[in-house]
């Protein structure tokens, strides 16, 4: 039960505000604490955006960390109804005649009509087997079963294809389509007594064309196979050779490039951020290990890569693709400077990020460099941000002992002060008694 305060009725003392004072001075401390712990709280949260900023760095760099994702091309078509090129960094530059005879298709075949396509078509157990590039798919069709229930047994089977039924108006048919295209995936049917005789009004074909003449054949009308890193699709036949051609991109380059920059620059922002005069203690300001970051990646980012020769037998460095570093750390992409590297030898200038086989290129070095910064186990800020936890967590222990001394002071102090407070009372009662016997 809480004390009875009188709030001073007897002494004329503010008693609550009294014990406010001094509960307020033996508050101090705890208040303390609990601001150290919003500072290192906020600190921890700025470790966790370095981090995440991080990570994002070495993803970006990881996006450049071969030829193929570093380097870009584009195709283009004469007769974009024809055909369409998706090319890749490891496409290789070239200018192509092509020739579309037939495209590939799927083998479409209709089974012989009915009059009720929910009418039973054997009184007993039967088998539908489709025979599909070597592999033979028995479907069990039970007794009673309607073509209905054919085309859904067909599409349960797993086999490579797919059944649907069509109505012309008086008759139902089973129709059954390849889901491949080319000759290999020609469907062959085994009825066992369904009565189903299938008509063929598609064949299964490849694709038959030619590039400068020379005669390719496909089982599909996406070829991946005869270009270098480019995929050719086929999408209809042609009456006179079209042009194909293939080049470098440096403007894909540059988007890749950028993005990287983009992500270097975020971290930079982060970090400094922290530096300055007048900065609180809700910051990193003079840690050592925002320092260590700050350091670890501008010496990387400023130095060659060791091993790695450029154009003319020259150490490579960034700023040979034009990657300038500004005052306050951050980078900038010089378009021009760019230009030219890529002109100059548009597939060398992937060695930076990539390496050359033997020796590791800007992309590994930094996935390295911030593994051991991020890293859930052992990395710097990982590290750091369990010491910071560790002291949140002691403080906190500290707080809550606090908070219960603190309650009992205040307890205690009104207790005393009411105590205080019933004993003037009574004094003023007896005097006021006595009072009355002196007049």
């Amino acid at each position: 039960m809480a004390a009875i305060s009188f709030s001073g009725l007897a002494s004329g003392l503010d008693t609550k505000s009294i014990i406010g004072a001094l509960v307020g001075v033996e508050q101090v401390p705890l208040l303390r604490l609990q601001s150290r712990n919003d500072a290192y709280a906020a600190q921890g949260r700025i470790i966790d955006q370095l981090s995440s900023a991080l990570s994002a760095l070495k993803t970006a760099a990881d996006k450049l960390g071969s030829p193929g994702d570093f380097l870009s091309y584009k195709g283009s078509v004469s007769d974009e109804g024809a055909a369409k090129l998706t090319t890749s960094g490891e496409s290789i530059p070239g200018t192509y005649s092509l020739s579309v005879s037939s495209l590939a298709r799927a083998q479409r075949s209709y089974s012989g009509p009915v009059a009720d396509a929910d009418a039973s078509l054997s009184g007993t157990d039967q088998t539908l087997t489709l025979s599909i590039d070597g592999v033979d798919t028995a479907i069990d069709i039970d007794a009673g079963a309607s073509l209905r229930d054919v085309a859904t047994a067909i599409n349960a089977s797993g086999a490579d294809a797919t059944a649907g039924i069509l109505f012309d108006g008086s008759q139902y048919r089973l129709q059954v389509v390849g889901r491949s295209t080319g000759t290999d995936h020609a469907i062959g049917f085994t009825d066992s007594g369904l009565g189903l005789s299938f008509t063929t009004v598609q064949a299964a074909t490849n694709a038959s064309f030619t590039i400068d003449g020379f005669p390719v054949t496909s089982d599909s009308n996406l070829v991946d196979d005869v270009l270098p890193g480019t995929t050719l699709e086929l999408t209809e036949t042609t009456s006179a050779p079209i042009d194909l051609t293939i080049k470098a991109d440096p403007e894909g380059v540059k988007t890749k490039l950028q993005g990287f920059v983009d992500a270097y620059n975020a971290v930079s922002r982060i970090i400094t951020a922290q530096s300055g005069v007048g900065k609180g203690a809700a910051t990193l300001s003079g840690d050592s290990t925002v320092r260590t970051i700050e350091q670890g990646l501008s010496q990387l980012i400023s130095s060659p890569i060791a091993g790695l020769v450029g154009a003319g037998g020259s150490s490579m460095q960034l700023g040979d693709l034009g990657v300038q570093t500004n005052r306050d750390g951050t980078l900038t992409l010089d378009s021009t400077k760019l230009d030219k590297a890529l002109a100059a030898d548009f597939g060398r200038a992937a060695t930076y990020f990539a390496g050359d086989g033997v020796h590791d290129g800007m992309s590994e070095k930094l996935a390295d460099l911030i593994d051991g910064y991020v890293s859930s186990t052992d990395g710097l800020l990982t590290t750091r941000k369990k010491g910071i936890n560790e002291i949140i967590a002691t403080n906190s222990k500290k707080i809550d002992d606090l908070s219960a001394y603190l309650d009992r002071y205040e307890a205690n102090l009104t207790q005393q002060y009411s105590a205080l407070e019933q004993t003037m009372s009574a004094l003023q009662g007896q005097q006021s008694y006595l009072a009355q016997f002196l007049k």
